[in-house]
This record gives structure tokens, sequence and C-alpha cells, in this order.
């Protein structure tokens, strides 16, 4: 096939990560009767009630005829072939999309083994596994009542022929399990009670045909859509490993939020809305619709709870999630309607914005006379680390135009400055700031008036020399610092610096600027962002508030994504087993791992505007040109894959029916270029109508449509081959691109793309195709392949006309036939 571009490359391991990593497309069937649940749904909330129905009795198919209606493809392995669900390899397993709870519960697959003997193919249900083809070609079952439990059953052969098919069943009635094939027992197992969890197949060193794969019992829809799996990942750019880390968090947080709303011990019922405001901040931030029922449960529950609880650290994550969830408002009706002016602007998300008028009255109340705030409203005295989360909150505030006292500054801005290390060895940082905003403008406290970029915090000439001097969690004039402390307090000033520097005299911006510049020294000489994830959080403030690139070698983003993604583990969660701190889990870690990966800091440094989703027109390099594409109604271009991003997410009807309009707006032969990412979107969603929205895009793009992903992978294959050879100039490879066009007489779109290439390579022998296109009932090919005739020779050949009718021209096109032989 020749080589492959970079380009080309990406798009098609990124269409066959959307194609093959992971599917699930059905919904449960079968919800017992509601009644049964209203004790539990008694004291919860109408949002909290809809998340547990998600788990209900009920029947399930995961594979159907051999085609996958619910499952997750781990680590690759497994796809359609010739109409059947078929996976090779030992680990190689594919789950249900559901989670088998506590009870009673069947388990049936109907599969085919094509090798037998020692195959290590199975069934997979919580720790338990039925192996089919163990050491010494056995039956295996292992796993229950104890993980260390493992009976060689009897010989494989017994049961089960190769090439034959045969059908597994897997019961539990009370607490003792069952195993069936072909309807006789081959084992029983007693004491395997409570839930099971994940249940799936494993290929085995196949291949593994499976025709059909159900459960029924406590089902419990897990709302995973993927799993983690690193290595395949690492075949994609950057953005889109990033993008699928931030899929992977975002789904377990869902799913344990389907089970435990609250995610707090029940011991520690005070911290629950605490920690249901992190997370519908993280969720809002990674993309999530903030109307996602999960989101709203969390958000009602920080109404209910805020005005009376009065925790400072928990009303300043609340803050920050209304904050998103109003900017999520603001960017998705910018994206739909540029044009729309700040007075429109404000008048979305009204209930947020009241929200956020209670929260802003309790966190500036609270505000002690040291300055700083404490765990509890009520508190008198303070620390650094309840005080930057107040303090970002009161950023937040300055934004939203609420206003903010003299006062509440300079309290601020002497406590921080207070818990500051007086003095420490000099050093000469060396501190790459991220180039100045294009705009020369930026939001002033009220976020629409326009002010003069005054100079930046960490941009002044006193940067050349600092003294390192670290900040202390409580101690005032503090011997020594410590890392997370000194992100605190200098995240805490650069909201100062941004937000209230008006509000401080001469002398004290001064200091706030020295302060700031020797916190920042201290970061670069001590460096050590890994230990916990708060510590990561932290530094996300101070590179993005202080707008660092780089602390001396140390490119920030880079290592701690880069950290992040390596630490991920398979279920999308980060385990707090690696970096601990008091108060940390794995949904704590998580949530903070998604706001770092997303930088979600850009919320208080960047207004609604700036997202970078449209431009005036399409952009001059031809590498970015293919991801900016005209809608005409709107007059200017959209960034594809930004756009991709979010309906991967939230897919709202407008926004999907942009992609309407940016395929018709290509040419014909250039539509293509969209199907990877028609295929992103169609991985992440279950609903009917988008699926028929994305149907009618791939109609748009290939009116023959595809019979399968498989031929949509292949087709897509060829296009980006024939248009790279024609791109990048590869003559060597005519023959193929020859070869390419021949085979697509039937299909236009992919004709023409390789007769364009033809062209481009001056190919003289492709006229011969281009005289048969001129009888071709698809008016665009007849004009290109004329057309191309005469570009390809330098006389003229005889006269024809592409839009009189082809039987009336058939003389005129034998004579450009050997007109054309004759110079070939």
């Amino acid at each position: 096939m020749g080589r492959v571009s970079g380009r080309a490359t990406r798009t098609i391991a990124l269409l066959m990560v959307a194609v093959f990593v992971s599917i699930s497309l059905a919904e449960a069937t079968g919800v017992e009767s509601i009644t049964t649940l209203a004790p539990a749904l008694a004291e919860v909330s109408s949002a909290d009630a809809s998340m547990l129905l998600a788990t209900a009795r009920g029947a399930k198919e995961f594979i159907r005829k051999g085609v996958p209606q619910g499952v997750l493809v781990i680590d690759g392995g497994w796809k359609i072939q010739d109409g059947k669900y078929t996976g090779s390899g030992k680990n190689k397993m594919v789950i249900a999309d559901h989670t088998l709870e506590a009870g009673n519960f069947d388990i049936e697959v109907k599969m085919t083994l094509n090798k037998v003997g020692s195959n290590y193919a199975g069934i997979q249900f919580g720790q338990g596994r039925l192996v089919l083809g163990g050491d010494g070609s056995k039956l295996v079952f292992r796993g229950y009542p104890k993980d260390d439990r493992r009976v060689e059953i009897c010989p494989l052969a017994d049961y089960v022929s190769q090439g034959e098919a045969f059908q597994v069943r897997i019961r539990r009635r009370g607490n003792q399990l069952l195993l069936f094939i072909n309807g006789n027992r081959i084992h029983s197992e007693k004491g395997v009670a409570g839930p099971i969890g994940e249940f799936g197949i494993i290929a085995g060193d196949g291949p593994t045909e499976v025709q059909s794969f159900r459960a029924s019992g406590n089902l419990r829809a897990s709302g995973r859509k993927q799993r983690v799996n690193r290595e395949a990942n690492k075949a994609l750019n950057r953005d889109e490993r990033i993008t699928r880390s931030l899929e992977g968090g975002i789904d377990f947080i869902l799913d344990q939020a389907l089970v435990d709303p609250a995610g707090v011990s029940p011991s520690r019922p005070e911290a629950i809305p605490g920690a249901r405001a992190l997370e519908a901040y993280a969720l809002i931030v990674a993309g999530i619709d903030a109307s996602h029922p999960v989101v709203r449960a969390h958000l009602d529950a920080c109404s209910k709870a805020m005005p009376t609880q009065r925790r400072i650290y928990d009303v300043s994550c609340w803050t920050f999630a209304l904050d998103a969830a109003i900017s999520q408002a603001e960017q998705d009706a910018l994206l739909l309607q540029p044009e729309l002016n700040d007075i429109h602007l404000l008048k979305l998300a009204r209930n947020h914005r009241k929200d956020l008028d209670i929260a802003a009255k309790i966190i500036l109340s609270a505000q002690n006379q040291t300055g700083g705030w404490r765990y509890l409203h009520s508190a008198t005295d303070a620390d650094t680390s309840v005080t930057q989360f107040a303090s970002l909150a009161v950023g937040v505030f300055a934004r939203r135009g609420i206003e903010i006292s003299d006062e509440c500054w300079l309290g601020m801005t002497n406590y921080c400055l207070s818990v500051q290390m007086p003095s420490g060895d000099e050093v000469s940082p060396i501190i790459i700031l991220e180039p100045e905003r294009e705009t020369g403008q930026e939001e002033d406290q009220g976020g629409t008036a326009v002010a003069e970029i005054e100079p930046r915090a960490l941009s002044a000439p006193e940067m050349q020399k600092a003294w390192k001097r670290g900040f202390h969690y409580e101690d005032k004039a503090p011997k020594s610092g410590s890392w997370n402390m000194t992100c605190a307090g200098a995240s805490s000033l650069l909201v100062v610096h941004r937000f209230g520097k008006e509000s401080l005299t001469a002398e004290l911006r001064k200091k706030v600027r020295a302060s700031l510049r020797d916190a920042v020294a201290w970061i670069e000489a001590d460096w050590k962002p890994h230990d916990n994830f708060y510590g990561m959080y932290s530094l996300e403030k101070v590179g993005d508030l202080g707008e660092v690139h780089t602390f001396g070698e140390h490119d920030w983003y880079l290592e701690m994504s880069d950290y992040l993604l390596d630490s991920q583990q398979n279920e999308g969660n980060w385990s707090d087993g690696q970096a601990s701190y008091h108060g940390e889990s794995d949904r704590l870690n998580t949530s903070l791992a998604l706001l770092i990966l997303k930088r979600a800091s850009a919320l208080l440094t960047r207004g609604p505007r700036d997202v970078v989703i449209y431009t005036g027109g399409v952009r001059s390099d031809q590498a970015s040109s293919d991801e900016w594409i005209l809608i005409p109604r709107l007059g200017t271009s959209v960034h594809l894959p930004s756009l991709v991003r979010t309906l991967r997410l939230r897919p709202h009807p407008k926004m999907l029916r942009m992609l309407e309009e940016m395929a018709q707006s290509l040419p014909s032969w250039k539509r293509p270029l969209m199907v990877p990412y028609l295929a992103l979107i169609r991985e992440k969603v279950n609903s009917r109508g988008v699926r028929k929205l994305l149907d009618r895009c791939e109609e748009t793009i290939r009116p023959n449509g595809f019979a399968d992903p498989e031929e949509m992978v292949g087709w897509y294959q060829t296009w980006s081959r024939a248009r790279e050879i024609g791109e990048d100039q590869l003559p060597e490879a005519g023959d193929e691109l020859i070869g390419i066009a021949k085979a697509a007489a039937g299909d236009p779109v992919l004709r023409e793309t390789a007769i364009r290439a033809a062209l481009q390579l001056g190919l003289q022998k492709s006229a011969r195709l281009m005289v048969q296109d001129l009888e071709s009932k698809h008016y665009d090919l007849r004009m290109l392949g004329y057309q191309g005739i005469r570009a390809l020779f330098s006389d003229s050949p005889p006269d024809f006309d592409p839009e009189l009718p082809v039987g009336s021209q058939q003389p005129r096109i034998d004579k450009i036939r050997s007109w054309v032989e004759t110079r070939l």
C-alpha cells in the first residue's frame, strides 16, 4: 500500500479506535415495578431517584445474532468478521455494559471455539471464571467462593468440539452457583453470595465466535462507554490520548455515582455536599452536560445543603461547579449563535446565577479578622488551604460581576503574605511565560468590559533575582514551607493580582509581585508535583493563573499530564495508592485529575468568547484546513475536532445538525474527511435520533452507504491513501492510484478523489479512466473527466458538454477516446 503520512496514520488510528475499542448500543430492557423501589426512593431527591432506577431486575442481550448490542472491549482483539462477533487472544475480553448485583441470575453464551485443547477461552463473572480449555485441555472452574479456589472439572472435549456451536449457562440460585454446557450440569459451587460485578467473555487463543450473549437477574447499567487502554491509546496523538483519558475518568465517576451518589463514608455526612460539588465541577469542566442526571442531582443536593451547612471548602467547590455550568451554557449558546451579545448571555442559567449569589454571600461573610478563611463559616482563625479555595471562589465572583470590597482584597492579601517565609536563599529563577494573548484585551471584574492588559504577575524585571520563600499551612512568618501550601498561597495571590489589584496600594502591589516571584522560585527549586493530587491541582492553578509555560526545565502541564495518563487505572480512575493526602479517595482523585487535564483555571482566565471553535475563514496551512470547515449559514468556519469532542459528551440536536451543514458545505470528494469524526460520535451515543442523523451524514458523504464498520474503515483508508498520493506527490505510487480508481468505478466519491490525485501527479494514463467518466450519470465526474483530459495534454480534445445528456454525445465521447489513445 506504500507509506502513509502522519496525518493519515493519526486519522486512521482514530477511526479504528472509534469503531473497535468501544461498542455500546442499547439500553436495558425490562424494569421491575417502581413500587418495589419506593422505600429506597423516599429518602432521595427526584434526580437521585432517576439514577437509582438504573438498577432493576430484567433481561439484557449484549450480543445478538453475532452483533454487539451493549459490550465494552477492554484491550482490543474483538471485531465483527463475516457476520460473527469474533475474538482472539488469551487476555482479550469483551464485557457487558451492565453489572450483576446481589440475587439470582443467569448468564447465557452461545459460542464456537475454532481452537480447542489448551485454548484458555472462558466466561468471567466477578472473581470467578469458567476456563474453556485450561492446562491439559481441561474445563476449569476457579475464583469462588474464595479467589484461590480452583477445580478441574473434566476434559474440554467431553462437551465441546472444534468448530461446533455450544451453549454455556451460569446460574445462581440462592448462594449456589450452577454451571451448564448444552443443558448438562458440569459443576456446582455453594457459598457464592453478594454482588458479582462485571462479567464477560475471554477470547482465548481463538478465534472464538460468539453468536449470543445475554443475562437476566439484578442487572445494573454501568453507565460506562469504555475502558482505558493505555497501550492502545499510545497510538493516538496527544490530544486524543487526553480526550480518551478524560472520558474514562468521566465514565468512572458516573458509574460510581449511580451506585452511591454521595461518594462519602456514612461516618462523615458533613462532607457529602462538598464531595458532590467537586464531582459536579469536574464532570462539567470535562464536558458532561450540566443537565445530566448525575450532575443535576449533585447540584440539587448542594442547593439544599449549602445555605445551612456553610462549610467553606464545600461552598467554594459549589461556586466552581455553578460557574462551570454557567460557562457551559454561554459557550453552547455562542457555538450555535456566535453573534449573541452579553446581555443575552446574562439571561442564561438563571438558577445557577441565583445560587452563585447565595454562595457569594456565604464566602464573603465568612472572611474573618485574619483576612483568611477556615473550615466553618463561624471560625475566627484561618489556614492557607481553605483560604486558597475561598480566594478562587472570590475570583469567580469578581469575574461574574459580583461586587468585592476593598477590605476583602486587602485582608486576603495580608493573610497570604503573613504565612510566607520572610526570607530564603537567593536564586535566579528561569520562568518562561506563555505567549501574550493576541487580542490585547482581557475581561475586567465584571466580565464584560474591556480593559488594557497590565504587566503580567510574573513578567517584571525583578524576576531576574529571587529568594526562595515557601508558604506554611497556618504559621505566621514560618521558617519553612511545603509544596501544597506554596502552590495554594501563590494561587491565592494570583487571584488578587488578576482581579483585585486596584484595591491595593502601590506598595502592597509591589509586595504581592515580590511574593509571587519568590514563591515560583521556591516551586522551581523544590520541584515535586506528583506527591498528591491536591498538590498537582494547586500547581495547575499557579501555572494557568500565572500564565507559566515552564518552571526552569519543567514544562509543568506536559509533565503532569504525562504522569496522569500513565497512572490512570483501566477502570478510568486514579487510585490514592501512589499519592496519598488526607481525605483523598479514588473519586476525589479522579475529579482532581479531570480538572488538571482540562486546565480548569481557564474558567477564571478566559471568557466564553475565548473558546477557539470559530474563525473568520479557513486556515491557510493545509494540515489545519482539514479541521476548519465553513458553515455558510454562519459565514464562518468551525473547528471540527472541538465540535466532535463536545458532541461525544453532550450531543445537543442543534449542534448535531451543524455536522450535516458541514458535510453539505464540503465538495463531495472531500467529505470523507468527516468519517472518523462521525465514528467517534457514534461510539458514544445510544439515542436513535442521533444515530439517524449520523446515518444521514454518512449518506451525504457516500450515497452507497456502508455495509458494516469494517467496510467503513477500509473505504476510509483507501480514500486517505488516494488523497495522500496526490497531495504528497508520490509518482512512484501511480499504478496503485490507477488501481484505486479502477476499483472505484461504481463509487463516485472515491473515483473523483482518485482522479483528482492523478491530475495532481500529471498521470496521463489516467486519461483512459476520465474518458470512461464522460459516460457517468454523475455530473461532477463528467465535468472533472473532460477538464482533466484538457489539463493532461498540451493540445485540446474534441468538444464535449458535461451538461448535455450522455446519450446524445456518444459520438463525441468516441472521438475523445480515439484522440486520447493516439497520445498515450
